[in-house]
């Protein structure tokens, strides 16, 4: 897929640049076929990992370089660069081919509909809702636990900016001299007052949200899916099992310290 209008956008930080070279990596090798750009938005870039991963900069100054905040601003940054973005937490481990024919119609489809801004990827949650958009995915509603979520999602540049614009706007002013953490901690975007913002952002926008629909009920049903990733590879902080062993399983070391 050579589309010149999609990106790729990951977030990170120091503390967790160790894990950069393993998700760079995976996606490399197995989102085949895939030439978008990938963009890392951080605050030191001329750290010896992000050196060696040859992906674009979004350089953050640190009092933009919040969990939540650090999204919005390199979102800016891609407004009027990009038609469409994905964007992809630094410890989302793409562990499978990706569906590039899947991928392919669900950007087709956005194209035609324009009220439709996002479409997620990873059936986990998967849409509740019942009306197809097209053959594999639904539409999400606001009967769904989650209108919003982390998982992977690609996304209509503006409305994703605007998305993080308005949780910023609103609930930062929650934690406003509180320690850098508590946004993450309290998971202000998917926690019930995030899905409330959400949704009112939908609905004064009129915006519409699809997801791939899970094809079953068992824990690896997730995996059917155009991207099969696995999610949280670090957890408080500290390097999963299950990541330690699919390193090496992939031929992927530690070549820094965690």
């Amino acid at each position: 897929m050579d589309r010149t209008d999609v990106c790729i956008l990951i977030n990170s930080t120091p503390k967790y640049y160790y894990i950069l070279p393993f998700m760079v990596g995976m996606l490399r090798r197995y989102a085949t076929g895939l030439a978008w750009p990938i963009y890392l938005a951080t605050e030191d870039p001329m750290h010896p990992i992000i050196a060696s991963l040859d992906v674009k900069l979004i350089v953050l100054d640190e009092s933009k370089a919040g969990f939540l905040e650090s999204r919005r601003t390199a979102l800016g940054e891609l407004l009027g660069q990009y038609k469409y973005c994905l964007p992809l937490q630094d410890d989302f481990i793409l562990e499978g081919r990706m569906d590039g024919p899947a991928i392919e119609a669900i950007l087709k489809a956005l194209e035609r509909d324009d009220d439709v801004v996002s479409a997620r990827l990873m059936p986990c949650p998967g849409p509740k809702g019942t009306a197809n958009f097209i053959p594999g995915w639904n539409y999400i509603t606001d009967a769904d636990t989650y209108g919003f979520s982390f998982q992977a999602t690609i996304w209509k540049t503006y409305a994703c900016y605007q998305w993080y614009s308005d949780i910023c706007s609103r609930l930062y002013k929650k934690i406003e001299g509180a320690d850098a953490g508590l946004e993450v901690r309290q998971n202000l975007a998917e926690n019930a007052e995030g899905q409330a913002v959400f949704w009112t952002m939908s609905r004064t926008y009129e915006y519409k949200h699809v997801g791939w629909n899970r094809r079953g009920n068992w824990p690896n049903a997730v995996y059917l899916s155009p991207f099969p990733y696995r999610p949280t590879a670090i957890v408080r902080g500290e390097l999963e099992g299950w990541a330690k062993e699919l390193m090496g399983r992939e031929g992927f070391g530690l070549p820094w310290s965690t």
